[in-house]
């Protein structure tokens, strides 16, 4: 009998191995899908010149590549509850590469928007897929696990303005075709592991369905909070990477590599604060972190309105990241948790119509900076950033077994070892 728990261990041990690299490949295909994205916000100076535009005009670029993700996202998410649709990621993973490669070779400022909206449409594509097979192969670390996950956006994010920056000063706006490269090797590397992806979604099911700690209950009303707090986080996010490189260009008199290069720091900074959020999140609770990402961010949003010098200013911006990034796969954790039957949907809405409602905002917060200059516009994302805390006051006086998953996660380890030794 000892000898079965001892395979059924080995088992465990082997699935485990195959899930977690299986997670970084979804961490690789995340990266590549949302280098497209990280680009738009560093070529909006050169659209800016190119187009003779104004500010409202250029968020308008962001907008037009969120606005399809609010709709499509939660929709193919619900489909992706249904039926498993993992080839989807190749799918978009290649749109979002095509889109803003062709963004270098269209020649007006409808063309660019039309372009922007397929790079959303990528995204749109990967995203739900993506982040549930994320919360799947996680197991019982689902911190850790979409952490891993996120920090694939992170990458996406930083490497996107450094690519779009080099090959546009290098080749022209022409060189948007090098990111044709990352693309296609992403989508071909994930198209190949679709059976594999199946075979760990049923593997996860089987999991929840033996697990005596996991609750099968929908809670609308603690996913209709978290969403309300993610949706203020998501604005100040895309605040923080339209507005920065053209603050840093306009306001503070830098180079557009200078803005470009906030953007790609800052993300290599979102980046090790996302894993480190994670992960915290499995040992002190999600509720808490998300807490604690927010008090910290506040005060330094604020700070930062009453700066003019560029050294002072960077190191606030640095920090504010870090803050922000602390609770972005908490929250999508905690979204997935309070759906557990709908975890498509949840990721769809926690990353497609939340993060696509911080794209809409752009013209508006843009129309702001025409108006009273982009300081202002930074004071009201400091505003939206005590709001944010405000509402995750009120998540968190709502305790109960979402508070913990990292608790879960023990007493699941704490069951099946027991099981494994009767046995």
């Amino acid at each position: 009998m000892m000898y079965y728990g001892e395979i059924r261990r080995a088992r465990r041990i082997l699935i485990s191995m195959s899930s977690q690299r299986h997670g970084y490949l979804l961490t690789l295909g995340h990266a590549c899908t949302d280098i497209g994205q990280g680009a738009l916000p560093a070529m909006l100076p050169y659209l800016i010149v190119a187009y003779d535009l104004n500010y409202t005009l250029a968020a308008t670029v962001m907008l037009a590549n969120s606005v399809v993700s609010a709709v499509v996202q939660p929709l193919f998410g619900y489909l992706g509850d249904r039926v498993n649709r993992p080839w989807l990621m190749s799918v978009g993973i290649m749109f979002s590469a095509l889109g803003i490669t062709a963004m270098g070779f269209v020649g007006s400022y409808p063309l660019v928007l039309v372009c922007a909206l397929v790079v959303g449409i990528g995204v749109a594509l990967f995203h739900p897929e993506g982040a549930k097979l994320a919360n799947v192969v996680a197991g019982e670390r689902k911190g850790r696990g979409v952490s891993n996950f996120s920090v694939g956006g992170n990458i996406g994010f930083g490497f996107g303005p450094v690519i779009a920056v080099f090959a546009i000063s290098t080749f022209g706006m022409q060189g948007t075709i090098i990111f044709l490269i990352p693309g296609t090797i992403a989508a071909l590397i994930l198209l190949s592991q679709v059976k594999t992806f199946r075979r760990l979604t049923a593997v996860e099911q089987q999991r929840i369905a033996e697990s005596p700690a996991q609750t099968l209950n929908d809670d609308w009303i603690g996913f209709s909070k978290i969403t309300l707090v993610n949706t203020c986080r998501a604005i100040i996010g895309n605040a923080f990477i339209t507005f920065i490189p053209l603050y840093w260009v306009f306001v503070l008199g830098q180079s557009h590599e200078v803005g470009a290069l906030m953007i790609t720091i800052n993300g290599a900074v979102g980046a090790v604060a996302t894993l480190t959020g994670g992960r915290l999140a499995d040992r002190i609770g999600i509720k808490r972190m998300i807490m604690i990402s927010l008090v910290l961010l506040a005060p330094l949003t604020l700070l930062f309105l009453f700066t003019s010098n560029v050294i002072v200013a960077t190191a606030i911006i640095v920090a504010c990241f870090m803050a922000f990034s602390l609770a972005f796969a908490p929250g999508i954790v905690l979204c997935q948790s309070y759906l557990p039957n709908r975890l498509g949907f949840a990721s769809g809405i926690s990353l497609g119509v939340v993060v696509s409602i911080g794209g809409i905002a752009s013209p508006g917060l843009g129309r702001i900076g025409d108006l009273w200059g982009l300081s202002t516009t930074f004071g009201v994302v400091c505003a939206l950033t005590f709001l944010a805390l405000g509402l995750a006051c009120t998540l968190y006086l709502g305790r109960n077994a979402h508070d913990g998953i990292g608790e879960i996660s023990k007493q699941q380890d704490n069951n099946t070892e027991s099981t494994s030794t009767d046995s």
